[in-house]
């Protein structure tokens, strides 16, 4: 199997870093649900998880960047046989809101955190230098953005996982299997 795609099919690097930003943002989903509901005892642990929901975030925007160049240096396959018209139309734009919610949550992560004082300790190994002073509204505008693209996120996540499903489960076409490793 090619490392980029093709047009015979999707590249394993594009496969890996597709399952790959599908755990980082599970694991941030999770985490963001956990560590917003901790209450004050719990502030060492809820401490742990905002930093590895920092840390997690910037990898995520790493993958996001490799994945982004991934997909510009091969070239796409072909629509799936099956694929209405409509569906091709969600897809596409789920996948654009995919891909700028992939950008936007980790961006906007960062700058709320940074200018709101509160610092990255990557993976708990070192403080990140914070290049923003501390600017209490850029912080407030960037954790509402940063919710906006939780949102916009969730509305693409269901366009995109609605078309798969129904193509895979209900009509028996096999879609997931374009993204699934080894094919």
């Amino acid at each position: 199997m090619p490392l980029l795609n093709t047009a015979e099919g999707y590249g394993s690097l594009t496969k890996t870093l597709h399952w790959l930003v599908v755990a980082l943002f599970a694991f941030q989903l999770a985490s963001a649900l956990a560590m917003t509901r901790m209450d004050e005892g719990a502030a060492t642990t809820r401490d742990a998880f905002y930093n590895w929901h920092k840390t997690l975030g910037l990898v995520a925007l790493a993958v996001a960047v490799l994945r982004l160049w991934a997909r510009r240096a091969g070239e796409l396959p072909p629509w799936a046989p099956g694929l209405t018209t409509f569906d091709q139309r969600v897809v596409h734009h789920a996948e654009r809101m995919l891909y700028l919610a992939m950008f936007v949550m980790p961006v906007s992560g960062f700058v709320h955190v940074m200018a709101g004082g509160y610092g990255v300790q990557f993976a708990g190994l070192f403080a990140l230098p914070n290049p923003l002073p501390r600017w209490e509204w850029l912080a407030v505008a960037a954790k509402w953005t940063h919710l906006g693209a939780a949102l916009l996120l969730a509305a693409a996540l269901a366009a995109h996982l609605g078309v798969v499903l129904r193509h895979t489960v209900i009509l028996g076409n096999r879609l997931v299997h374009r993204m699934l490793p080894g094919r």
